[in-house]
């Protein structure tokens, strides 16, 4: 699987998870926001939530997306919470659907996780291991 498969499997999946810990207690929650901006994966959500506090003490974290089948994909790096507004337009004018939520993309609640991902791996069918593919560079 090529990256721009990973991409193409995403879309088609929809939603993922998102992983996130404060070194003790770990977090997992649904995403559907989540695109690529060239080579970072970036996700809306709101300040102050159990992610966003987790990922503030601990900026690791990692997604899985997965269909019905057990055929998955998983992207995992550091992360940094965006306020910048230049970030929240361009992301609110990316994702139709956050219109819906977000009224004003300057709401300082308004955040973007922004991921740079350090490993992808791929497993095409459920209990044949897992494929590494490359990086953006």
């Amino acid at each position: 699987m090529s990256l721009e498969m990973v991409k193409k499997f995403m879309t088609e999946v929809g939603w993922g998870f998102l992983a996130t810990s404060d070194g003790n207690k770990v977090g997992i929650r649904p995403m559907g926001s989540c695109v690529w901006m060239g080579n970072e994966l970036w996700a809306a959500t709101t300040d102050g939530t159990e992610k966003i506090v987790q990922l503030r003490k601990v900026p690791y974290a990692e997604y899985c997306f997965s269909d019905r089948e057990g055929k998955h994909v998983r992207v995992a790096g550091n992360c940094t919470i965006s306020t910048n507004n230049d970030d929240k337009l361009k992301l609110y004018e990316t994702v139709p659907i956050l219109k819906k939520y977000i009224k004003d993309p300057a709401e300082p609640t308004y955040v973007v996780i922004r991921m740079k991902p350090e490993r992808i791996l791929s497993m095409a069918e459920a209990g044949k291991g897992y494929k590494e593919i490359e990086l953006p560079k």
